[in-house]
C-alpha cells in the first residue's frame, strides 16, 4: 500500500441526507493516495450506524472513524482529526460538499508550487464561482479546468475545504479552541500562518461546491455566536482596514521601481487590509501584467481601480469622497501638494491621510484603525 499523501479530515454532525452524498462524492474524486478520517460530533443513532459501515474504496486506501459523545464544535472536532493525520497534506472538509474530477490532485500541486504556500482553498461557490447565465454547468467546469496550474493569493483561506501542508501544522499548530464552537477559527488560522511566512491561495483549476452552513443553520444563537466569535478574532488580529493608495505615475512595467512599489503593495494585503490603487495602466498592459513584469502575482485583496492618466488626481479624489459603504480608513497620498487637498476634505472622507514616503507613520496609523471597533 502506498503511503496517504493526504489525509481528509471530514466533521459530521447528523444531517445524514448531506454526509452520504458528500462522502459519496468524495470517493468518487479522490484520485491521490489518501487516507479518510471522519470526526463525528455526537450525530444521531443511525448517523453513526451509517458512518461506522464506512469503507476504503479507491484511491482512499483507509478509514478511520473518530467518535465523539458530544457536539465538541468545528475546531475542537477537526483537531481531533488533525491529532490523527500523519500525512504531508491534511484537507479539512465539511460534510456539505460535492467535489469535482481532479480537484484534490491539483490543489496538491499547486501547494507544491512554491514552498510559501501553506494553506490551498479550491475555486468554489463560496467565493462566487458560478456558472453564469447560459452556460452549462459541464462547460463552467472545463473552463475551470483549463486554468489546472493557476492560483489567486488571498488574504485569508476559509475552512470548508483547507489544505493544509504538513510544515504549517508544525510551526503553527492546531485551531484555536479558544472559538466557541464554530465562526472565525480559519481565520485565526490564517492569520497565524501568514504570521509565520507562508501565503494563502486560492487553486483556480479546482472545482468544489459548499452548500454553505447547512448545520450551523440550526443553532438558534447563530448570529449571537457569529459576533462574538468575530470580537474575539479581532482583539487577537485588528479588524481589516481599507487603504486608498493613488499613484498617478506608476513605475514602468518590469523596472525595480515597480517591484519595489507592488512589493509594498503585497505586504499591506498580507496585512488584513484591503489595498485599493488607483492608478492608470500603461497601454498594452493590464493589471496582472504588470505584476508578471517584475515576477510578481497579484493578490485579491489589491483592488485595482484604472484611472485616466491626465485626469488622475481628479478622478482619484472624486472616486474616494463618493465612497459611502465601507469608507477608507487611511489615504496613503503619493504627493505633498495633493495632501492638503485630500486633508481639507476630511470632514468628506473621514479617512487619516499619510505621506506614501512615511512608512513610520503610515504603520502608526494603520495599527490605530486596525483597534478602533466595528
Amino acid at each position: 500500500m502506498t503511503e496517504p499523501v493526504c489525509d481528509l479530515i471530514v466533521l459530521s454532525w447528523n444531517h445524514l441526507e448531506e454526509t452520504r452524498p458528500c462522502l459519496d462524492s468524495l470517493f468518487a474524486t479522490v484520485d491521490v493516495p489518501s487516507r479518510l478520517l471522519i470526526v463525528d460530533n455526537g450525530s444521531e443513532p443511525a448517523v453513526r450506524s451509517y458512518l461506522a459501515g464506512v469503507r476504503a474504496q479507491g484511491a482512499i486506501q483507509d478509514v478511520v472513524l473518530i467518535q465523539n459523545a458530544t457536539n465538541e464544535g468545528f475546531p475542537r472536532g477537526m483537531n481531533h482529526g488533525l491529532r490523527a493525520a500523519s500525512a504531508p497534506f491534511a484537507c479539512l472538509l465539511n460534510n456539505d460538499l460535492r467535489f469535482t474530477a481532479g480537484w484534490l490532485r491539483e490543489m496538491l500541486d499547486v501547494a507544491q508550487t512554491e514552498p510559501a504556500i501553506g494553506l490551498v482553498n479550491p475555486a468554489s461557490n463560496t467565493f462566487g464561482h458560478r456558472p453564469p447565465p447560459g452556460t452549462s454547468s459541464d462547460a463552467y467546469l472545463d473552463a475551470i479546468r483549463r486554468r489546472r496550474g493557476e492560483h489567486s493569493e488571498v488574504g485569508m483561506c476559509i475552512g470548508f475545504c483547507l489544505l493544509i501542508k504538513r510544515a504549517v501544522i508544525e510551526r503553527v499548530g492546531l485551531l484555536s479552541e479558544s472559538v466557541d464552537r464554530v465562526f472565525f477559527e480559519d481565520e485565526d488560522y490564517s492569520m497565524r500562518a501568514l504570521r509565520a511566512g507562508f501565503r494563502c491561495v486560492v487553486a483556480e483549476g479546482a472545482y468544489v461546491y459548499h452548500a454553505e452552513h447547512q448545520s450551523v443553520q440550526e443553532l438558534p444563537e447563530r448570529e449571537a455566536l457569529f459576533r462574538r466569535n468575530q470580537r474575539w478574532c479581532n482583539e487577537q488580529w485588528g479588524r481589516w482596514v481599507r487603504i486608498a493608495w493613488p499613484q498617478f505615475e506608476p513605475p514602468a512595467p518590469g523596472s525595480d521601481e515597480l517591484r519595489r512599489w507592488l512589493g509594498e503593495l503585497l505586504r499591506w494585503a498580507r496585512r488584513r487590509t484591503h489595498v485599493y490603487v488607483y492608478a492608470p495602466v500603461p497601454t498594452g498592459y493590464t493589471v496582472p501584467t504588470l505584476f508578471t513584469s517584475v515576477g510578481l502575482r497579484p493578490h485579491s485583496d489589491i483592488h485595482w481601480r484604472v484611472v485616466p492618466r491626465a485626469l488622475a488626481p481628479l478622478a482619484t479624489v472624486t472616486a474616494i469622497i463618493s465612497r459611502q459603504k465601507k469608507p477608507f480608513d487611511l489615504i496613503v497620498v503619493p504627493q505633498p501638494g495633493w495632501s492638503g487637498l485630500v486633508g481639507g476634505l476630511r470632514w468628506l472622507h473621514r479617512a487619516d491621510v499619510v505621506n506614501a514616503a512615511d512608512e513610520e507613520q503610515l504603520t502608526q496609523a494603520w495599527t490605530r484603525r486596525s483597534r478602533l471597533p466595528l
